[in-house]
Parts: C-alpha cells; structure tokens; sequence
C-alpha cells in the first residue's frame, strides 16, 4: 500500500513538473518567434522535442550528420540533458517520498546507588540499615522478591556463576536469563553480569530511573524496528586468585554430636591470624552428603593503611575430598563503571571491560556479598551434591575436557569465576534493598536499593547512548542527488519563463510551433535552394511573416 501511493504521488509531481516546463518552453517559442521574420524547420521540430522531451532525429547518419552542421549540436546536446533530468525526476521523487529505515541516536541519563561514594552522610545511612539473614517475601511497585539469596534466589545464584564461567570459553553465545530479578521473561545476559543493576526499558522494571527519553513516548517506541542501548553502570570490579592449600582451616562437625547418624553438618573456621568477616554468622549447616563443600571466609587484620584482603576457604568432602582444599585470596575490591549494552533483537545485555574504577567506600557490600556466597554453597548442598560443585565440574567435563575429580589449575579457574558470578549477583541484590526501601526492605545493590530517601550523595547519575532504527523520512547527502534532476528541472522552468516574459511586447501576434492547428493554417514554408537536400534548413514563417517572400 506504501509504495502504491508513494508511486501515485511521484507520478502526480512529475506531470507538474513537465506540464509547468512545456508551458515555459511553449511561452518562451511564441515569444522567440515573434521576433524573428521566420526560423528553420529544425527549430520547429527542437521546440515540439523540448516540449514532449523526445529525440525527434531518430538514428539517422542523415539527420546526425545535419545536427553537427552550424550550431545545431547545441540543440541536441540540450534535448538530451533534458530527457535525462525527466527520466530521473519520477525516481528521485520516489526516492525522497518513500520511507526507509533510519538510524536516531539520542543520550540517556537516569541514576542509581553509588557505593563509591565516602560522603559520611552516605556512609552513616548504609550503616544504619543493615541486611537480615533472616529470609522473607516482600514486594515493591510490582516486584516480588526475597530479602536473602538463599531460596528463590539460588537458581538466578547459580546462573550469574555459570554466566561467569562461560565469559572463560572464547566466543561465546550463549546467554543466560536471570528470572528474579528481571520482567517477565527474565533478564538475559551474555556473560558475567559483574554487580551491575540495569535500569532502561529493559532493566529491572522496579528501578527504572531514566529521564524523559524516546523511550518515554509509546508512539515512538512502538514504532522502533530494533534499538541498542548503552548505559555506563557501576558494577563491581575484583581480583581473585585460587589455589590448593593443606590442610583447610575450615572445622567440620555433626550439628548433633550426641547422634549415630549424621543427617547433617557444621561448620567453621576462626580466622587465626585474620579477622573474621561473616556479620552475625557463627557458622553454616548444611545436609551431610556423599559430594559435600563446606565454606567460610576471612579477612586481613583492620589496617587503615591497607585496602582489606578477602580469603575464601573452600573444603571438599567425602567424595569431594578429590577436589581439594582450596583458597581464594580477594585483592582489589573496587567499584567499577562497566558500559552495559542492550540489544533488542536477540533481546540480551553485554557487559565492557570497566571504563574506569573508584574505591569501594561501603565495605559492608563485600561483606554482605561473602554471607551470601556462604548461604548459596550450604543451601545448595542435598543428599547427592553440591549444586555450586557440581557446576564447576560440569563446566570442567564438558566445555574444557577436564576430568571429573582431579586437581589442575584450570579447575582453580574455574572456581574463581564461579565465586566471582556469585559475588556479583549478591552485590545486585544489595543495590535492591536500597533502591526500594523507599518505600519498605531487600540482593546487596537489589536489597539497599529499596532503602527510603537515600542522601543525594549516595547516588550517581548514569550516562548512555541510544541507537533506534525506525522507519521514516531522513535527511541524507545521497538526497542531495535525488533533488539535483528536480531542481535543474524547475530552474530551467524559471529561467526559460523570465526570459520569455522579458521578451514580450504588447500587440505582437504570437504563435505556438507546436500546435498541429497552426501549423496547418497559419504557416508559410519555403524550401531551402542554398543547401541541397537539407531539409532542416528550410524556412518557416509564422501569421503574415510570409508575405513579403
């Protein structure tokens, strides 16, 4: 239906254009002629060409031989740049009218939590509302979600993990939804998500702070074909590195000593020589199982000097005695500003290596993030195995050809990845609570995220990019081209017009060369005698002009 109109209108325009240039040209020959005692043959015969835009010497050796005799060539160079302008005036019409695909880019701004900042009334207010262990449900402008990361949250856990174990394989395709804290069809991402909360349309919808944008009018973004958009978010930016260590500082224990039957287990560790990080944990429980991991961590001595060291303790049971003891020394905590991008089409986030890094003022992030990661590792333990294990193992087996149960550096690898997506998500979750606390409590970014009126001080303002492709009218230096034979066209109409109206003179009688009428009546030819067979050069005198012949 596009085109059919498009079309329509194009043609329309056309005969405008050629009926308002026949009418210059016809007006500019009566003129012309009225001057003159008589023309020749051949300039009657280019005025009925100009007027029709036609070639009227056909192929002739004759008539091309006559047309470069004198000044006639002239003519006929000019017949043909004018049958070429018109034979492009439809198209280029066509051209400008017919909507196309276009890209708009635009900025984005809106804001979110900053954890770097050092601002006391920011730090005052983070302090003053900690994260429970305790895990309840609660909602917010549509949001329902746990203040903990254990139960619901554990297979989103589990996914940002993986999602940081597949950033390992090299081009890599495969994305991976986070359903807790998404819309509803989830939160897709392309690797790790690295601690980052994205806002924007397709961000989590419970914070979606972004000011007035394209994405504000549902008209236009209705319209959009496909849109990517870049939002510099901060995320969490860490420096992890495993080993096998012997023997684990991590104590292990019946949760009922006084039991034959050990259905379940303790266990933690006292940090000789650190100081102990977990807030308000004495230790994890966890089922006794055949495949068991046990957890715990630590810092560095408190040095005001010094950016605090983290150590994770991870210790193998039973079966999973072959994957060792092993500890994560967490250098670095920083935050970071990691360009997020969207893109509709396939519908999935990617994350940038960070564009620039600060200092982590609000240490009780990490910290919450370490509580978490403990929680995860117990409450994924069931009778068989360890969900956090045998993700790793699985990752491992099949997309690096390691075997099950041994002991490599690969595998150290592998698990400081798994740690690092189980860190990042936490810190998500940590920005929630903040976020929605604005109106009641909850993930570390998610949960704090939630939090009432945070100081001005405690947030950051996002900056992006939007790039939209909708269809439309643009502006483009190929349409400089398409106006050209339009233009010349009109110009030459314009021209030939004024130049005719300057020419008129009041009581001359004047004649139209191509009418057929006149022709008929009011013409007088004489042959030409000086130049044999020339035709062409025969001459033609208008009204009374031939009577003095």
């Amino acid at each position: 239906t596009t085109s059919y109109f498009v079309t329509l209108i194009s043609n329309i325009i056309s005969l405008i254009i050629g009926f308002l240039f026949s009418f210059a040209i016809v007006r500019y020959a009566k003129e012309w002629i009225a001057a003159k005692d008589f023309i020749e043959v051949f300039h009657v015969v280019a005025i009925s060409a100009f007027k029709s835009r036609s070639w009227p010497w056909g192929a002739s050796p004759r008539n091309l031989k006559a047309l470069l005799e004198k000044r006639r060539w002239v003519p006929g160079i000019l017949i043909i740049l004018c049958i070429g302008c018109f034979t492009t005036v439809t198209s280029s019409i066509t051209s400008l009218l017919t909507p196309t695909p276009f890209i708009q880019n635009t900025t984005l701004t809106g804001q979110e939590l900053d954890f770097s900042s050092n601002d006391p009334d920011c730090l005052d207010f983070l302090d003053a509302n900690p994260i429970s262990n305790m895990c309840d449900w609660e909602s917010y402008m549509n949001l329902n979600y746990t203040n903990c990361l254990g139960e619901n949250q554990i297979v989103d856990v589990l996914e940002s993990g993986r999602g940081s174990i597949l950033s390992l394989i090299p081009n890599n395709s495969q994305s991976l939804t986070y359903s807790q804290i998404g819309g509803n069809d989830g939160l897709h991402v392309l690797g790790s998500i690295r601690g980052i909360l994205p806002i924007g349309p397709n961000g989590v919808p419970a914070f979606n702070t972004l000011k007035a944008s394209p994405f504000s009018e549902p008209v236009l973004t209705a319209a959009m074909l496909s849109y990517n958009y870049t939002l510099n978010h901060q995320g969490l930016k860490t420096n992890i590195s495993c080993f096998y260590d012997n023997p684990s500082p991590i104590n292990v224990a019946s949760v009922d000593p006084n039991s034959t039957l050990t259905l379940a287990l303790t266990y933690s560790a006292n940090c000789e020589g650190a100081a102990q990080v977990l807030m308000n944990v004495t230790s994890f429980n966890s089922i006794n199982s055949p495949n068991a991991l046990a957890y715990w961590a630590c810092q560095s001595p408190p040095n005001s000097t010094e950016t605090p060291e983290y150590f994770v303790y991870l210790r193998g049971l039973h079966f999973y005695e072959a994957i060792g003891n092993i500890t994560c020394n967490i250098r670095l905590v920083e935050t970071g500003i990691f360009p997020a991008t969207y893109q509709s089409l396939p519908e999935v986030f990617s994350l940038a290596k960070p564009a620039s890094s600060a200092p982590l003022a609000f240490s009780g992030l990490i910290e919450h993030a370490l509580v978490a990661l403990g929680d995860v590792i117990s409450e994924g333990q069931n009778f068989e195995a360890n969900d956090v294990a045998e993700s790793v193992i699985t990752f491992g087996v099949k997309s690096f050809g390691l075997q099950p149960y041994e002991q490599t550096p690969k595998y150290l690898e592998l698990y400081q990845a798994m740690i690092q997506g189980i860190l990042d998500y936490a810190i998500i979750y940590s920005f929630i609570f903040l976020l929605i606390f604005v109106s009641r409590a909850t993930y570390v970014r998610l949960i704090y995220s939630t939090l009432p009126n945070p100081p001005s001080s405690c947030t950051r303002e996002v900056t992006g990019t939007l790039s939209y492709q909708v269809i439309g009218w643009s502006v483009r230096p190929a349409h400089i081209g398409f106006l050209m034979p339009m233009t010349v066209v009109n110009l030459a109409s314009l021209v030939i017009l004024l130049t005719a109206m300057s020419m008129a003179r009041s009581g001359v009688e004047t004649y139209d060369p191509t009418d057929p009428r006149v022709l008929m009546n009011d013409v007088t030819v004489r042959r030409n005698t000086t130049q044999e067979a020339d035709e062409w050069a025969d001459k033609v005198a208008f009204g009374t002009n031939g009577v003095c012949w």
